[in-house]
């Protein structure tokens, strides 16, 4: 497997994982909660390579959404 494949792989798992949270955690529809997670500050970085976000939880990532949905910025 290529390590673009293993990124993508992850961010798949992780995406995945934070779409059914914000469905169960704030009764977002499907749609509603795909747009939230992917127009998101913290989607910008899970998906940047440099910043090593991708290869953490997403419980982590999770914790830096919700914050950021809080605060509307990123890591406040």
């Amino acid at each position: 497997m290529t390590k673009e494949k293993i990124f993508d792989f992850l961010l798949e798992g992780i995406s995945s994982d934070i779409i059914g949270w914000l469905m169960r955690d704030f009764g977002y529809s499907l749609s509603e909660a795909i747009s939230t997670w992917y127009n998101s500050e913290t989607f910008e970085k899970v998906s940047n390579k440099k910043t090593g976000m991708y290869i953490a939880s997403p419980a982590y990532n999770y914790h830096f959404l919700k914050s950021e949905l809080r605060s509307g910025r990123f890591g406040v």
